[in-house]
């Protein structure tokens, strides 16, 4: 199958995580992928996670609030059984109409994976009769209203299962072997969030305060005193660097309440669950509804403490919440995931 796709890609943006854990599984399958792609000038998210854009990446345009650049002539000299515009608000979409009649002719299928969390009271957002509109969220159902069977949902897909071995993590990223490490993950939005530690585990215990580049300043004060606390400035982390500090953790902790835009999910959460590290969860976020069983909720810092002092107790009830993550993971790995779009798309070739 030939499948073009307009996305971000090689960023942090949960749109970029989305299209690589999909759109790698179709290339191993055998599929031709065509990626394009936000310029390196105006992308989507807050940075790239790897030096190089692979082959099939051709970057042609901005976003719409800022350069709003485009240049559809990479788009339209190909043919392609599927045409995929993912989250239509960061890509130049007055633009795009303009190429839409062309790109119908020239795909047998166009369809629309939609980011947003409700119904766009844009007139822009229906231009086009797309034939398939896809959501990943049962909470999208509203999508229906509009596209009725031409809507259908396929879950967010998780990233597979890994065994990340935690001593010779902590030995890459020189954290204390001996320790029992928290990883409190403050980038992309997520805010820095601590518990009361229990007196039975304070000594043991050290939390890594993962953090952007920049934002060193403004936490300094806050938190470098702290004996259990230490600080790492990253810039944006490759999938492997991040797979590295959740592996050489013994929890990880994403604070997340309000999204920054239309966000319905954590998909840091969908990158993380298959490193099987135990996940902790403010319990009242929507951010997590679909990992619900496979994560640790917490309602504040004192429960959160708990949480913790089970971890490391190795508690049962945690232990159980780790095998529901695995349920959740092999349930809507990447594979899986990319297997149901080519499903529903051969149905409608």
């Amino acid at each position: 199958m030939k499948i073009g796709m307009m996305s971000a890609w090689n960023t942090d943006s949960g749109v970029s995580i989305h299209a690589e854990l999909i759109g790698r599984e179709w290339i191993k399958d055998g599929h031709t992928l065509f990626v394009f792609s936000h310029i390196k000038e105006d992308f989507h998210g807050d940075g790239f996670t790897r030096k190089k854009d692979e082959e099939f990446v051709i970057r042609c345009f901005g976003k719409p609030h800022v350069t709003n650049f485009f240049d559809p002539r990479p788009i339209l000299k190909n043919k392609y059984d599927v045409f995929i515009v993912q989250d239509l608000r960061q890509i130049p979409y007055l633009k795009l109409a303009h190429i839409l009649p062309i790109l119908k002719r020239k795909s047998k299928i166009t369809a629309h994976i939609v980011h947003e969390n409700h119904l766009p009271e844009e007139s822009w957002f229906y231009m086009h009769d797309w034939d398939l509109v896809i959501y990943f969220d049962k909470r999208q159902a509203f999508l229906k209203e509009i596209y009725e069977d031409k809507a259908h949902y396929i879950p967010f897909p998780c990233a597979p299962l890994r065994n990340i071995d935690k001593e010779e993590a902590r030995e890459e990223l020189k954290l204390p072997k001996e320790k029992k490490i928290f990883l409190i993950f403050a980038q992309r939005g997520y805010k820095p969030y601590f518990p009361e530690i229990p007196d039975k585990i304070k000594k043991d215990l050290i939390f890594i305060l993962l953090i952007r580049k920049g934002m060193l300043g403004e936490l300094v004060e806050s938190y470098s005193k702290s004996p259990h606390i230490l600080i790492r400035e990253e810039e944006t982390l490759s999938w492997e660097r991040l797979d590295l500090y959740a592996g050489a953790s013994d929890g990880i902790v994403l604070h997340k309440f309000k999204s920054r835009g239309y966000a319905l999910i954590s998909t840091t959460a969908a990158q993380l669950i298959g490193a099987q590290r135990p996940i902790l969860v403010p319990k009242h976020s929507d951010f997590f509804n679909f990992f619900k069983g496979g994560v640790l909720e917490y309602g504040d810092y004192t429960e959160l403490g708990i949480w913790l002092s089970k971890i490391v107790e190795d508690d049962e009830e945690v232990r159980q919440t780790l095998r529901r993550a695995r349920k959740i993971v092999e349930k809507n790995s990447s594979e899986k995931i990319a297997k149901e779009y080519i499903n529903l798309f051969e149905k409608f070739l």
